[in-house]
């Protein structure tokens, strides 16, 4: 058992999940059944022409679902299900995309804006939810007795599959291969790939030195950040957390967490839209909830596994974010204290460091969170 879902349950629901993430980074559309019936559903972000055609032949109830953080930016009251708005036959699919910020705009189109509104039904919020795994723009266009010509042949997933594969990631983290990979200034390291199923998620432990597994060792759980990790981008301190990180763990020996979190667990091409919404002056918080996007989509669970996998139970954190703290601790690793790992800011990320301690709880070097437990 795993969070309540047995194993060969979970097995099963996540080849689903799979191929349904599959098909909608492919721009093809996937039948979601709940107990109220089904729908036939496809991300906006790749959806065509084509197939918002097919989808739309007369006789069916098209409509447009967002998550209830795009339609509160958009000013539409939602709940935490997201939101349904009943597309007309008028509306095309550059006012969809203008909708959902696929095509950025100043405000939303009329038409759907002032729609009836209903809140979504399961099928439609395990849509939301594939599409958000799928790291695509969370918004899907669905049509609940949709009579497209291939709609029997869709790949099918059930909404308590989606549910089912979330609640049970720890048994999708699956240790892959390892070897030595002598790093500059850090020969002694080695690499562990690790791989997060359904989906496509790759996350590295990178053991430096030769850490004592029998006392607390140093652990830095870091976010994968291509433009600061890679490129030295200023706007983040994701580089110079990295590269100090590293240095501290070479001292004593530790590990290095390495997940596949790009943009805290939006992507890449989200976290490039965000960038732009921040130029116009939404901070990052809000710049991804404009998009539909929780203020956190990154779950740390993946990190608890991969401890446990490599042996370690109790750690020394090295981190400002509390929420890596709790989630260990739940995953059931001990960590036995915080060590702060504070960075200078520079004038381009002053804004973005600002708003990680004011709005996103992240700790400074003098603050601390209660040890055990």
């Amino acid at each position: 058992m795993t969070r309540n879902v047995p194993v060969s349950i979970w097995r099963r629901a996540a080849v689903r999940v799979d191929r349904c993430l599959t098909e909608l980074r492919r721009g093809r559309a996937v039948r979601i059944t709940d107990p109220a019936g089904g729908i036939v559903a496809a991300a906006v972000e790749t959806l065509g022409e084509e197939l918002l055609q097919r989808l739309g032949t007369p006789g069916t109830r098209l409509a447009l679902a967002v998550t209830e953080e795009r339609a509160r930016a958009l000013g539409i009251a939602a709940d935490a299900r997201g939101i349904v708005l009943p597309l007309g036959e008028r509306v095309g699919l550059e006012a969809i995309a203008r909708f959902v910020g696929v095509i950025e705009s100043a405000s939303a189109p009329a038409g759907l804006a002032a729609a009836a509104a209903g809140a979504a039904a399961l099928a439609v919020a395990a849509a939301l939810e594939l599409a958000r795994r799928a790291r695509l723009l969370p918004a899907v266009v669905f049509a609940r007795d949709a009579r497209a010509d291939d709609a029997d042949e869709l790949l099918a997933v059930e909404a308590a599959d989606v549910e089912a594969v979330a609640q049970a990631l720890e048994a999708s983290i699956v240790r892959v291969s390892d070897a030595r990979v002598p790093l500059a200034g850090h020969e002694d390291c080695r690499l562990v790939l690790f791989r997060e199923a359904p989906g496509d998620l790759e996350h590295v432990a990178v053991v430096v030195g030769r850490p004592d597994a029998s006392a607390p060792v140093l652990v830095r759980v870091h976010s994968a950040c291509l433009t600061g990790d890679l490129l030295g981008s200023l706007r983040c301190d994701c580089g110079d957390q990295l590269r100090g990180a590293v240095d501290r763990l070479a001292v004593a020996g530790g590990v290095l967490l390495y997940l596949a979190h790009e943009g805290r667990g939006i992507g890449l091409a989200n976290k490039l839209r965000a960038y732009g919404l921040q130029d116009g002056g939404l901070d990052t918080l809000d710049a991804d909830r404009h998009l539909g996007f929780r203020a956190d989509e990154r779950d740390f669970r993946a990190a608890a596994a991969m401890l446990r996998s490599l042996g370690i139970a109790r750690i020394r954190l090295l981190t400002n974010n509390p929420d890596k703290i709790e989630t260990l601790r739940e995953g059931g690793i001990d960590v036995v204290e915080r060590v702060p790992l504070v960075v200078p800011p520079n004038v381009h990320n002053e804004r973005y460091l600002q708003t990680k301690r004011e709005r996103a709880g992240h700790l400074t070097g003098e603050q601390d969170v209660p040890a055990g437990g």
